[in-house]
């Protein structure tokens, strides 16, 4: 299923070079976590069938809690607490500890509906807008460029609006243990969003609005329809819902929160935290200095998407420049290994991730009077190994994907 930035380098998050690079990231990921979903369901036998229609009646009812329906909501934590335990007790040996957090999990909730009833609906101000870890980027100029020589910098004016729209096209390659490898193409998708300038502070920060639109599949023969519906029904839930950021003249993130009502079901809201990690997570900014045509520069960050750490290194070269207009390319790679993860296919059970690895290209051309990049395409390749407890076995899971990413924006 990823998970961009620097405006002008297509690698790290300003909200416009930001916005599409972290789209690209978070786009990637979240077709990792759909496909993996999709072929586990598929694959599973009948207790990780059970497991998983048990696992619906906890989301149902945190779903209802969440909208403070508190007797609907205990009574499906009841029928839930029931299923488990027969479960436990007709599959004693599949998955003890997780079959175990899941009954404490649940006792937890019926004790805390009980002690008293619901009276706020939905998740606060602070739940929804629950900062994500903010990694430190290391920026190094490796070579100024030719004269003349600018110093670039976003300068967006209050009020400006653009509208950016992101096609998207994957293939994934997945295999689980000793099954043959599943190869998949998905439909093009394209996904819109709206930003509005809302101000620039003195020091240059940019303070913006954003709105999802909406989310379209491309009639593609060659490409897997159901696959592309689940990650269509996936993302229209975020339609029409609205985040506020702030960007610094640099391209560097300093902060974005997603509006998430509080009727919104847990898939939705799910999808939502992804994008946020996606939004937040700092990548190449701008250089400090003075910068003209020919010029590099290196910026290695870390990177927090959906509890997964990448360490990610991008290097940007200033193709040409010519007023407020400039185009630049950049390659990048991003490694990640050794950390336990939260399963994409099941919310709540860890895996272990023993390997990521990423390598990409790209280019872009983009106007410094904008916040968002007027045009620009991204190559990804990455490929992942994980190890997923089944049954009480290891089930390593690999994972190809090549991503190619095209943005435009008015």
């Amino acid at each position: 299923m990823s998970k961009l930035n620097n405006r002008v380098c297509f690698r790290g998050p300003g909200v416009g070079e930001q916005t599409r690079t972290n789209l690209k990231r978070f786009s990637g990921l979240l077709v990792l976590a759909l496909v993996l979903g999709f072929c586990l369901l598929a694959q599973a036998d009948v207790g990780d069938d059970q497991y998983l229609q048990i696992y619906g009646l906890i989301q149902q009812a945190d779903e209802l809690n969440s909208s403070g329906k508190a007797a609907l909501a205990k009574a499906k934590y009841q029928e839930a607490q029931t299923a488990l335990k027969s479960f436990k007790s007709d599959y004693p040996n599949w998955n003890v500890k997780l079959v175990t957090y899941r009954l404490s999990y649940v006792v937890q909730k019926l004790a805390a509906l009980s002690e008293k009833p619901r009276t706020a609906i939905g998740t606060d101000a602070s739940e929804a807008q629950s900062a994500t870890s903010t990694a430190t980027s290391q920026v190094k100029l490796l070579e100024a460029g030719a004269e003349p020589r600018k110093v670039l910098r976003l300068h967006p004016n209050p009020g400006d609006k653009q509208t950016l729209r992101l096609t998207l096209k994957m293939s994934i390659e997945t295999k689980m243990g000793e099954m043959q490898s599943q190869a998949m193409k998905l439909p093009a998708m394209t996904m819109n969003m709206d930003t509005t300038v809302k101000g620039v502070s003195d020091k240059g920060d940019i303070t913006y609005d954003l709105m999802m639109g909406d989310t379209t599949l491309a009639d593609d023969p060659g490409g897997n329809a159901q696959l592309g519906e689940l990650m269509k029904a996936a993302l229209g839930g975020v339609k029409g819902m609205t985040g506020t950021g702030t960007v610094s003249s640099r391209g560097i993130a300093k902060g974005m929160e997603f509006k998430v009502p509080t009727d919104a079901d847990a898939q939705t809201r799910r999808v939502m935290d992804q994008m946020k990690d996606s939004f937040s997570s700092i990548a190449a900014p701008f250089p400090e200095e003075a910068v003209g045509p020919g010029a590099r520069w290196e910026a290695k960050i870390p990177i927090k998407s959906q509890g997964m750490t990448i360490d990610q290194t991008s290097t940007c070269e200033l193709v040409s420049i010519e007023g407020e207009r400039a185009t630049t390319k950049n390659t990048f790679t991003q490694r990640a290994s050794n950390q336990k993860v939260e399963s994409p296919a099941m919310p709540g059970l860890k895996v272990d991730l023993n390997k990521m690895v990423g390598t990409g290209t790209g280019q872009s051309t983009l106007d410094l009077g904008k916040l968002l990049p007027v045009a620009g395409t991204t190559d990804l390749h990455s490929e992942t190994d994980m190890a997923m407890n089944m049954g009480g076995q290891k089930q390593p899971i690999s994972t190809k994907m090549d991503l190619n990413v095209h943005l435009e924006s008015k």
